[in-house]
Order: C-alpha cells, then sequence, then structure tokens
C-alpha cells in the first residue's frame, strides 16, 4: 500500500506492528514545517505457524521497499503482549520510580524480578508527593524476541512502546481540547484493544479476542466491553469514562457502531480518523477490505513517547543514556571552542599576526604550568592522605546510619552484622512503602555504598495485632 508520494531528503521514523496475522509498517516523514506525515505503508499477513526468522526475512523485504536508512523504529508492542497495573507510589524522581517499580513488578507476574522489563508513564502526582503511574510489564523472551527478527535488517536504533499509548496519542491528536475520559475502541481483524483516555493521558487498557464464527458473537463482546468499564471503574480511582468512541478509518463500517449501541452504560460515537491524519481514500479502503487497523501505528507515528515508557532492558537504555549525554558534552565542547575561536580572532587584531598570536599563547601556558606544578604536588599529597584515611564503615557507623534513615513506621527486629561481608535486617512495618523507602534510603547512604542491597523478600503476615508485612533486606559485599 501506498500514501501519497514519497518523501525525499526528509526526516523519517518508521514505526511497526508484529501481530500474530498480520506485519504492519508505516513511514513517518517531518515536512518543511516539522509537522509530521504518513508518507508509505505496507500491510503484509503473517500465514498461520509461520516461525521467526520467515517473519525476518519478510520484514527485511519491507525495509528495503521503504528506503530504510538507518531512522529510528518504533516497534508496536501488542497488548497482549504485557501486563498493565495502576501503581502509586511514594515519590516523584524517575530514578527512584525505577527502583520501585522494578522491584514491585515481580508483584504482578510470578517471574524473577531480573526476568521482568518495565516501563511507566505517570498520570498525576498528589499533595502529598506521590506519583500515580500506569505501570506496563514485560518478559525479557518478549523483548529479546524482537531484538532476534530485528537483527537481519541492522536496525540498531529501537524503541518499543505498548499499542495502548498509539490509540492515546491518536485521541489526543484529534481532540486535544477533550478533557473528560472516554473509552477509545480499536477493532482489528479478530482482536479489540480497549484503551480509557483522559487529559491526553492513558489511564488504563486491555485487549480480548472476538470471534465472528461463534454463536451470539456479538452479545460477547459488548460483555468485553461492559467488564472493561467496571474494571476501571474498580480499579482506577477516578472520574468514569462518559462516551465510547470507536475508531474507524473506513466511513463506510458501521457493524460494530449498531452492536455497541445494544449497550446501555456509555453513549456511542464513531471517529473516523483517516482523513484527519492524511490517509487517502485508496489506502481507506484497503485497509477497510483487509480488516486491519492501524490506530496503534498512527498514534505513534504522530507523537513522540516519553522514554520512561521504552521497553528495553536497562543495560540498553543506561547505554542509550550514556552516547547522549556524550553528544550533549561533545556539542558544548564544540560551541565552547566556537567561543574560544571567535575570543582569539578577537584579540589577534591588537597582535602583528597570527604567529606573534601563538607565541604569546605559548608563554602563557609555559607560566601558567609554573604556577600549577605546586598545585599539582599538593593534590597528590591530599588525594594520598584521602586514600590513607578512607577505611570501611565500622558497626557503629552502621547504627547510627540505621538510626538515622530508618523510617518511622518500621520495626527492627533483628540485625546481622558480618564485617568484610554483609548485613542483614531483619523488620516488620504495617505497610510496603516504608519498606521501599528503606530500600531506597540505603542505596543512597555513603555508609552503604560498597554495599549492594536487595530485598530478599516481603510477605505479608495476619498477627493478633492485625496484618504486617515481615521483610528482610540483605546488604552485601559488591
Amino acid at each position: 500500500m501506498m500514501i501519497g508520494m514519497k518523501a525525499k531528503n526528509k526526516k523519517a521514523i518508521f514505526i511497526c506492528h508484529i501481530g500474530e496475522n498480520a506485519l504492519k509498517v508505516i513511514k513517518c516523514a517531518l515536512n518543511k514545517n516539522e509537522v509530521r506525515e504518513f508518507v508509505d505503508l505496507e500491510v503484509r499477513s503473517i500465514p498461520p505457524d509461520t516461525d521467526d526468522k520467515k517473519i525476518s526475512a519478510q520484514l527485511k523485504q519491507v525495509f528495503d521497499k521503504l528506503e530504510y536508512k538507518n531512522e529510528p523504529l518504533v516497534i508496536s508492542l501488542p497488548r497482549n503482549q504485557a501486563t498493565c497495573r495502576y501503581l502509586k507510589v511514594p515519590t516523584e524522581k524517575p530514578q527512584e520510580i525505577e527502583r520501585i517499580i522494578s522491584l514491585q513488578a515481580s508483584r504482578f507476574l510470578p517471574y524473577p524480578a531480573g526476568e521482568l522489563i518495565t516501563g511507566y508513564q505517570t498520570i498525576l502526582t498528589d499533595k502529598e508527593g506521590y506519583a500515580h503511574l500506569n505501570l506496563v510489564i514485560v518478559h525479557k523472551d518478549v523483548v529479546e524476541r524482537y531484538f532476534k527478527i530485528l537483527k537481519e535488517c541492522n536496525i540498531k536504533n529501537i524503541s518499543i512502546i505498548l499499542s495502548s499509548y498509539g490509540l492515546g496519542n491518536l485521541y489526543g491528536y484529534i481532540r486535544p481540547q477533550d478533557e473528560t475520559a472516554v473509552m477509545v475502541i480499536d477493532i482489528d481483524s479478530d482482536q479489540v484493544e480497549v484503551a480509557i483516555v483522559a487529559q491526553r493521558r492513558l489511564f488504563f487498557s486491555r485487549y480480548f479476542k472476538i470471534n465472528k464464527l461463534q454463536a451470539n458473537w456479538e452479545n460477547l463482546f459488548i460483555d468485553e466491553v461492559k467488564k472493561t468499564y467496571d474494571v476501571y471503574v474498580k480499579e482506577i480511582i477516578n472520574q468514569p469514562p462518559n462516551r465510547i468512541i470507536l475508531l474507524d478509518p473506513s466511513k463506510v463500517s458501521q457493524e460494530f457502531t449498531k452492536i455497541l449501541n445494544q449497550q446501555t452504560i456509555l453513549a456511542v460515537e464513531t471517529l473516523y480518523y483517516g482523513d484527519k491524519i492524511g490517509l487517502s481514500n485508496n489506502v481507506l479502503k484497503e485497509i477497510r477490505d483487509s480488516d486491519t487497523s492501524l490506530a496503534d501505528l498512527a498514534g505513534l507515528g504522530l507523537k513522540d513517547a516519553d522514554q520512561s515508557l521504552n521497553l528495553l532492558p536497562r543495560n540498553i537504555k543506561e547505554e542509550a543514556e550514556k552516547i547522549v549525554k556524550q553528544k550533549e558534552y561533545l556539542r558544548m565542547s564544540l560551541f565552547s571552542l566556537g567561543i574560544i575561536f571567535i575570543l582569539g580572532l578577537s584579540i589577534t587584531k591588537g597582535l602583528s599576526n597570527k604567529q606573534n598570536y601563538l607565541r604569546q599563547l605559548k608563554i602563557e601556558l609555559n607560566k601558567i604550568s609554573q604556577e600549577a606544578r605546586p598545585l599539582e604536588e599538593m593534590e597528590k599529597r591530599y588525594l594520598l592522605l584521602g586514600g590513607r584515611a578512607q577505611k570501611k564503615s565500622t558497626s557503629l557507623e552502621v547504627l547510627y546510619e540505621l538510626h538515622r534513615i530508618m523510617p518511622a513506621q518500621v520495626s527492627l527486629a533483628n540485625l546481622i552484622y558480618e564485617e568484610d561481608n554483609q548485613i542483614i535486617l531483619h523488620g516488620e512495618t504495617q505497610e510496603m512503602n516504608p519498606v521501599l523507602m528503606l530500600v531506597a534510603a540505603l542505596e543512597k547512604s555513603a555508609v552503604f555504598k560498597d554495599l549492594n542491597v536487595r530485598l530478599r523478600y516481603a510477605t505479608k503476615k495476619n498477627t493478633s495485632s492485625g496484618e504486617i508485612v515481615d521483610f528482610e533486606i540483605v546488604c552485601a559485599k559488591k
């Protein structure tokens, strides 16, 4: 399929969706006004039992056809491959949020924390300093599968974003002034994705399958929509959605609108998004005939997602952040050198020629070097004394530090101190948050800087005085 004319010499971004039945890739480019426009599209069916090697080969053909040249690639992760939870954490700082959600993830999926990859978006913050998050959790095998598929395509600049955020972006782009909560429904072949959006933020999402060959499938579809509404109202304490928005790029299909009108919870509105984002009529017809939706890809192409939502392994994220910082440092260095060069040129006007200017610089550098030698000697002696004075934390320092950082809600039942080895803290509290606060405080503490802090377990127990959280934290030598 083709959307408009191919863009030449424009910055581009590619969005890809690898589903169970179809492979979809859309190419987005920035025009002269820095506005994104869809310039190319390819949709191919994936036959049943197709292995990943064949998908990789097919994907390479698609990227070659769309003239991919090392541009950024966004993978739209299907909703059924991730777990989403609404979470409230006692901090607004991104680094602390990252630590907390990495510890909390294993509560929602039966896997060790090291096998899970997390992403999040802060929905809102309250007066008490708590951040309300939409947490996304995916098993590392899912992400590693995408890397294996893309390996043959030689793609390095990859982001993986949950498809639900594409739906949220699309609705926010078309209705930027709408602050109310709405239930956005996207129907693609034999599956349905529901996203509840409010104030241009995704609050909740859900996925379910439909089978039109099944008897009474229309009522089953309505039941799933109602179930989504009930779960949202129960789990998310916020304004309930006031209407259903059915995404439809074709302006033709009314089947699901009629079915949704049978439910009495919410009013139903069909949103024809195709002409609002520049899809041609020919493409709309092909999409309708193939029963394929582009809503998630279009949404992710219209707007960059928050980096906190990028579902990449932590080591790859950290490496990418280092590269960004290095580029920023290089940019600032070049900028500073440019200023120095301009200042140097202005100074040379007072000298007879450039050689005299360079000679004067050498003289000044020699003077500075002679004056700097005593300072270098002092620095060496200071570092030597500092190295001798450095020592490991004593038991008294450990006890004082624990007294200083221990949250008031935590009762320490047992402390095991093994010098040069590890420190084990066993205690109890009424809630989980103080335990996470203690872990974060230990990680920041200078006394515990040489130790690897790990929450070994935190389990709820019933006692005569009520329910408590029994926990153990191990601070082992790195």
